[in-house]
């Protein structure tokens, strides 16, 4: 009835579960197991995650862990990585400061400013992206330097197929949606890069481990 009624409702629907599906397909890019599901970064054998500070707090983000994060990032992704980061973490980033050798503490974060053309935060330089796949503060994974281009991923030719049956519940008088949508993806790298010189892997995936 709210269909017959509503021209619009079937539009609206479908921008719904649209919306949800590509929350879906984020988060099993975020943190898939690959079963079924796109292999996660988060998940892959190429990520590498940083050892928090000696003494850290829990559920705290310092500035060693950023610039440890940064050291650990292959070099030629810089150009392409972004920090994709939860939410929660934002007033750690705020309070992000540099303070050795100086007298005041210089500010590590850079907040958006949509003034001078910059819609994102960013640290390094990279933006930094809110995304709500990303695991809560303090846990592993609320905050990732990632660069996207080395995640390979496929969906089937179409995009999400949409359809409606009145038939499925014919004598309830009830419409039925379905949406389908196909899609496999999984980083480039089967595993972290040792350098020529030097002992510490790098990757175009890197996170923080828990500190909890």
């Amino acid at each position: 009835e709210l269909v017959s009624d509503a021209a619009a409702l079937g539009g609206e629907l479908q921008a719904m579960f649209t919306e949800e599906l590509v929350f879906g397909v984020e988060d099993a890019i975020t943190e898939g197991n690959g079963a079924g599901q796109p292999l996660g970064y988060l998940s892959a054998p190429c990520l590498v995650s940083v050892t928090k500070e000696t003494g850290q707090a829990a559920a705290t983000i310092v500035f060693a862990n950023i610039v440890k994060m940064y050291s650990r990032l292959w070099g030629r992704s810089r150009a392409n990585a972004v920090w994709l980061i939860n939410q929660d973490i934002e007033p750690q980033l705020y309070t992000l400061q540099f303070k050795e050798g100086v007298t005041s503490p210089v500010p590590i974060y850079m907040p958006a400013n949509n003034a001078a053309g910059s819609p994102f935060g960013t640290l390094f330089g990279r933006p930094v992206l809110p995304i709500e796949a990303a695991s809560t503060l303090g846990n592993q994974g609320d905050i990732i330097l990632a660069d996207l281009s080395q995640y390979l991923s496929v969906t089937k030719t179409g995009g999400i197929r949409a359809d409606v049956s009145i038939h499925l519940y014919f004598d309830y008088d009830t419409a039925a949606y379905r949406f389908i949508m196909r899609v496999a993806g999984m980083p480039w790298w089967g595993s972290a890069i040792t350098p020529a010189n030097g002992s510490n892997t790098r990757s175009c995936f890197v996170t923080l481990d828990e500190r909890a």
